[in-house]
């Protein structure tokens, strides 16, 4: 043999559903191999492609590929029904995220350089992964086969069998040629030395099992030890079987995406290292948020803890309870005012008192949203996200028709200014007219007046200012003033231009009057 190939690669995939796929070379003999990958999520497309050269410019089409192949399939029942359960057992092997690739019909001794695209990504992650097939080799009279019974339904499950000094490991998937799913069956025979020679693992040998279960479960292993058939019971096969019960970690949690191993049953030999956390403690999803603050425990798994992510050995079946604390979004509204809360997450449940304190010539009206209530201090309990709204009235001015003390103080005004028949400005209005117009009362430029009119043909043009939070009516009279009607012949909503302009048709109407007046 020229070279010696690496039979367990991991790499990181870009582009995979997964940030991370596990390959590996197994089954190698004279005339194929297998090629396993192994995803946290089934891929939508994946291929393998196979090349004479390392450079991946030649590729190979005189070899066969075959995707989620089996060895021997169901063992029971009728034509029929064997080929039904295999058309399910490669159904779960895909829906595990382990896709088996074989490839047949290649010469003995043979490089091949293969490569595996899942989706946008590739394994290896770089370059081609080298196979080479092995000589042809003599037959063996004797025959050492094995199942490895984990106890446990693995429909889709692959495992893994890894014997140090063997030139590949044997690959078989879970219930392919036994007679019930919870086995793995593998033959010694076609283990093979660094040189091609047939290889018998001597008695003691420490083997390696891995098994790649459900979709999004970490791979779980074995050590195990081989040992030899007695010398009387080597015959032409001799099968022996390895008990190796997985255990059930099974997690819960109310978020289903963040945690590791993810929620649901999860399988692990007895006295695996597991490492639980949660990838992400705080979740927020618009006006809830979700922050984990530990777990509950039962089996191997301790009674407790407070933190989010801890390590055990697993001995037993156990579960894991992952505690989050629910908190809401909480607004508080207060426009012309304060209160002593603030805005932020509050935990469901709490209890939470709010006092509320109105600005100057502000008074408070009373409480809306999460509370209600006229009354200055208010008490209530989180149940869901809201807004905490504090209303206000303005203290308004004796007489001044709406007119808040507010509005005398933003325009400086003090003392006798602050009348409402005052005008301090000396333009003909007065603080009342003002106020009703939205006009200063400081600013002579600032008042309701028409400002302009000239005729154009049949009509006038009509031109005035004013404010611009208050209504503005343009009204005519025609005739006699003094005992004319007046009528209104177009109206503004605020918010309005200072500057206004309408034309109006005159034809026919000898004598008109215009005025403009303004409404709160």
């Amino acid at each position: 043999m020229k070279r010696l190939i690496l039979s367990l690669l991991v790499c990181a995939a870009r582009g995979l559903c997964t940030a991370s796929a596990e390959g590996v070379v197994a089954n190698i003999a004279s005339r194929g191999f297998d090629v396993f990958l192994r995803t946290a999520a089934p891929p939508t497309s994946c291929r393998l492609d196979v090349y004479r050269d390392a450079a991946g410019t030649q590729p190979e089409t005189a070899v066969t590929i075959e995707r989620q192949a089996l060895f021997t399939g169901a063992t029971s029942g009728d034509d029929y029904a064997r080929r039904c359960a295999d058309r399910l057992t490669r159904s779960a092997m895909t829906a595990c995220g382990n896709t088996l690739f074989r490839v047949g019909n290649a010469p003995p001794d043979t490089a091949f350089h293969v490569r595996v695209v899942a989706d946008e990504g590739t394994w290896p992650a770089a370059g081609l992964q080298e196979v080479r097939t092995l000589p042809a080799g003599a037959w063996r009279s004797t025959t050492h086969q094995a199942m490895i019974d984990v106890h446990r339904p693995g429909d889709g499950w692959v495992g893994v069998l890894t014997v140090p000094g063997a030139y590949a490991p044997l690959l078989a998937v879970c219930g392919d040629g036994t007679p019930t799913n919870t086995c793995f069956f593998f033959n010694y025979a076609d283990l093979a030395d660094m040189t091609g020679a047939p290889f018998t693992p001597v008695d003691g040998t420490p083997i390696t099992f891995r098994l790649y279960g459900k979709s999004g479960v970490p791979a779980t292993q074995r050590a195990m030890t081989y040992t030899s058939p007695a010398a009387q019971e080597a015959s032409v096969a001799v099968l022996s079987t390895e008990v190796a019960p997985l255990l059930r970690l099974m997690i819960a949690s109310a978020v289903q995406s963040v945690t590791e191993p993810a929620p649901g049953e999860n399988f692990f030999f007895d006295g695996s290292a597991i490492t639980c956390r949660v990838t992400q403690a705080t979740v927020t999803q618009v006006d809830t948020q979700l922050v984990a603050y530990g777990w509950s425990g039962s089996g191997s798994v301790p009674v407790s803890g407070r933190t989010t992510a801890f390590t055990f050995a697993l001995s037993a079946d156990s579960e894991i309870m992952w505690n989050w604390r629910t908190n809401y979004w909480l607004d508080v509204v207060a426009e012309h005012g304060s209160v002593d809360l603030t805005p932020g997450w509050y935990r469901a449940g709490a209890s939470l008192a709010a006092r509320v304190t109105p600005n100057v010539e502000w008074t408070f009206a009373g409480w809306s949203g999460i509370a209600s209530g006229p009354d200055p201090v208010t008490a209530f309990t989180v149940s869901s996200p809201g807004e905490l709204v504090a209303a206000f009235q303005p203290v308004l001015v004796p007489g001044g028709q709406g007119m808040p003390e507010w509005w005398l103080t933003q325009a400086g005004l003090v003392g006798g200014a602050r009348d409402v028949n005052a005008d301090p400005d000396h333009d003909g209005m007065n603080n009342l007219q003002e106020w009703l117009a939205d006009t200063s009362p400081t600013n002579r430029a600032s008042d309701l007046r028409i400002t302009a009119l000239s005729k154009n043909g049949m009509a006038v043009n009509l031109t005035w200012r004013g404010g611009r939070e208050a209504k503005q009516i343009v009204e005519m009279l025609e005739g006699d003033l003094a005992v004319g009607a007046w009528r209104p012949v177009t109206t503004n909503l605020p918010p309005t231009e200072t500057v206004g302009t309408c034309a109006i048709q005159v034809e026919g109407k000898p004598t008109l009057f215009f005025r403009i007046k303004a409404e709160r």
